[in-house]
C-alpha cells in the first residue's frame, strides 16, 4: 500500500472529509504535504492518530456527520 494518498484516497480511506483531514493536519495530529495545487497525506500518520483509542473514534465519528 502506498504511504501518500491524493485527497480522494485519504477521504475514502478515512471516511472524513477534506475538512476535517485539513484540521487534523493544522493540529498536527496528521501529517500532509503540498504538490503544487494539491494535497497528499501520509497514510502512517493517519493510521497512527486513528489508531491511538476509542475516544478519539468517537470524536471523529461525530466530525464525519458535520462534514455531511
Amino acid at each position: 500500500m502506498k504511504r501518500w494518498l491524493t485527497t480522494k484516497e485519504a477521504e475514502e480511506y478515512t471516511n472524513l472529509c477534506f475538512k476535517t483531514l485539513k484540521k487534523y493536519y493544522l493540529e498536527g495530529f496528521i501529517y500532509a504535504k503540498k504538490a503544487g495545487n494539491k494535497w497528499l497525506w501520509d497514510r502512517e500518520s493517519i493510521d497512527a492518530f486513528l489508531g491511538e483509542d476509542d475516544l478519539k473514534t468517537e470524536a471523529l465519528l461525530h466530525e464525519v456527520k458535520q462534514c455531511g
